[in-house]
């Protein structure tokens, strides 16, 4: 089993303390290069889940089945984690909720993914919308590659308006290749998370930062 690293558990740390230990209700979002979302990932999930958080993982660019690894290749505990994966339809995956992964029929089909988590939550599998404290996607911005901007636009509106008056709602964009995505979340009322400048980017001056106390809540 390889622990995360002191740098990584520092931005863990850094995270928790912008969200709270049991994350505040609302829309986040993250900048970071590409290239290092997946480690991004890991720092926020071990920050969000803290002591055992229940949340929801959304997975459209890789199957979750590769974040359940990484996650247990660096002794994270997930149990609270759920999963909506859009990627397994490719490989042969039905619409459907089992053991904790809800499938969607793939990442041209997000439009439909509120109506998933309706399903999700009321399929008696010990999901329950009421009862997240956070949701994350994996790569909102792939969706771009599927979708049209403001098909994109009008699923995170849905997305947004369902879940983030209970639970932190986070999204990871690389700003410098997806301004304009950016920008349509901030429009949304997210707020800016930022990394110590060991990776990703450091945050612009000119947006407020989540545990800023002038920041407004809600959205």
């Amino acid at each position: 089993m390889e622990k995360m690293n002191v740098r990584d558990l520092l931005q863990c740390e850094n995270i928790r303390r912008q969200l709270g230990e049991v994350p505040r209700p609302d829309l986040y979002v993250l900048d970071a290069a590409s290239t290092h979302f997946v480690v991004v990932e890991l720092v926020l999930l071990k920050a969000l889940m803290g002591e055992g958080n229940p949340g929801l993982f959304i997975s459209v660019d890789r199957p979750h089945q590769y974040i359940v690894h990484l996650l247990d290749m660096h002794g994270i505990a997930h149990d609270g984690l759920k999963f909506i994966g859009a990627v397994s339809r490719f490989s042969g995956g039905d619409v459907s909720y089992r053991a904790g992964v809800g499938l969607l029929k793939g990442p041209s089909h997000i439009d439909e993914l509120p109506m998933v988590l309706r399903e999700c939550s009321s399929a008696g599998e010990g999901f329950d919308i009421s009862g997240l404290k956070f949701a994350m996607i994996d790569n909102v911005s792939i969706l771009l590659m599927y979708n049209g901007h403001q098909a994109v636009e009008g699923f995170l509106k849905d997305f947004v308006q369902l879940l983030s008056a209970r639970a932190a709602v986070v999204l990871v964009i690389d700003r410098g290749r997806y301004p304009d995505l950016y920008s349509t979340v901030l429009s949304l009322g997210g707020k800016e998370l930022w990394l110590e400048p060991q990776q990703g980017r450091a945050r612009d001056n000119d947006v407020q930062r989540a545990d800023d106390p002038n920041t407004e809540k809600g959205i």
